[in-house]
């Protein structure tokens, strides 16, 4: 029993395939977003650390703290043949955190938040979860495993200036660090865990940008983010192996246009490019001999495959894993008192996983983003802000309609932000 045990922890845990991003906001970083969903050109209050630290040259001297939570409702589902399963454990805590000290032409800055992850998945089903039987199929387990949870969350802080050499023209760098945490648990309800890996691993960055500003009324923006490699140790909690691993954050170009027709209004638009492409950092493969198909390691494959085999030979297999994501938004604010303003967005983010290498328990879907919200002008320093932001997402069939997958996600968030000096 326990060199099964190890066998079916070997498979189940050789890559974090069965969970990954789980919470992920694409770049939802703080209550700003969420109620306007674009934030790339902000010139005006600190959370643009987040998103354009170049822009806090704009702001009034002083030192400037912004801090925040936003949690989430979310419902995850996907069918397998005759079987439906489904999550919806919510996420309660998502901070940000940021200080940002303006003098002449320059800022410094540091900030906190959660890049990705920040949740938790857990399927539980009697009658067990066929999702995973091409993970555990032939291994002579007598009951399928009936639970699957799984937590994961990257936290990521930065420090960093920028600085204004004329009134059109601006940069920014910073240097960033982030730390991955990620745990996976399959067992029997009531009877407890056959496998349970953790994760952990840390890793830096960087990231560099300009704003030109030809006008009062109009500021350009371009920020590129360098990818994130996290080298740490995977740790076997029941047998207490472990081996060297690795997590990435994905770098990607983000472009933002601010215009303001009037002095109340502020109109952003922008675009971002992700480079979530799968990389061919090797050449190992392995054969799956319940898909009947080639695959690299550290892949996903439906059992159904075997209906209609294929082989995938010679060439970059990773590619087809996965492809850059675009993600583009339109957002508005509009001061409508001297103590409100309120806030409204939209978004739309491609698919960035390939059909066939979907991961049923956490898919990356395209998908719609709305948000709405208000910020309250409590005084000339501080200032409160409420949002909420609702993403439909587009459900992926595969093998005629017999495989599902879909999300659905509520987020709501509240900031505070103050001049102390």
């Amino acid at each position: 029993m326990k060199k099964l045990m190890l066998l079916v922890g070997a498979i189940l845990f050789a890559s974090t395939l069965m969970v990954g991003d789980l919470f992920a906001y694409n770049y939802q970083y703080d209550t700003s977003f969420t109620r306007m969903q674009a934030r790339a050109a902000t010139t005006d209050a600190p959370d643009a650390v987040y998103y354009n630290a170049v822009g806090t040259v704009k702001m009034v001297d002083g030192l400037y703290l912004d801090l925040g939570n936003q949690l989430g409702a979310k419902r995850y589902s996907h069918k397998i043949l005759f079987a439906n399963y489904h999550d919806a454990t919510p996420s309660f805590i998502m901070p940000n955190l940021a200080l940002v000290w303006k003098k002449d032409k320059g800022s410094i800055f540091a900030e906190m938040h959660i890049p990705a992850g920040g949740g938790t998945l857990e399927y539980k089903k009697s009658t067990g979860i066929w999702s995973l039987m091409t993970e555990v199929a032939g291994l002579g387990l007598p009951i399928m495993p009936n639970k699957l949870k799984g937590t994961s969350f990257w936290i990521q802080g930065s420090v960093g200036g920028a600085f204004a050499f004329t009134d059109w023209l601006a940069v920014t760098a910073s240097v960033k660090y982030a730390q991955y945490s990620y745990e996976l648990a399959v067992g029997y309800i009531g009877l407890g865990n056959i496998s349970k890996n953790k994760t952990s691993a840390g890793g830096f960055g960087g990231q560099g940008g300009i704003m030109i500003t030809p006008m009062k009324e109009l500021a350009i923006t371009a920020l590129y983010s360098t990818q994130i490699i996290a080298r740490g140790t995977t740790r076997d909690l029941k047998t207490h192996y472990s081996y060297i691993d690795e997590a990435r954050l994905p770098d990607y170009l983000l472009i933002g246009i601010n215009v303001k027709p009037t002095e109340t209004l502020s109109i952003q638009a922008s675009y971002q490019l992700t480079f979530s492409q799968q990389r061919n950092y090797g050449s190992s493969y392995a054969w799956d001999m319940a898909a009947g198909t080639l695959l690299h390691e550290f892949s996903y494959s439906y059992m159904m495959n075997i209906l209609a085999p294929t082989t995938a030979l010679g060439g970059n297999i990773q590619d087809y894993k996965m492809k850059m994501a675009h993600k583009v938004a339109l957002g508005g604010e509009m001061l409508v008192h001297k103590m409100l303003a309120l806030s409204i967005g939209a978004s739309f983010e491609s698919q960035d996983t390939h059909p066939r290498v979907q991961v049923p328990f956490d898919p990356g879907l395209a998908n719609i983003g709305v948000g709405l919200g208000m910020k309250i002008i409590a005084t000339d320093r501080f200032s409160i802000q409420l949002g909420a932001a609702r993403y439909f997402y587009f459900t992926e069939k595969m093998m005629f309609g017999l495989i599902k997958m879909n999300k659905e996600v509520w987020s709501f968030g509240i900031g505070l932000t103050g001049k102390i000096i």
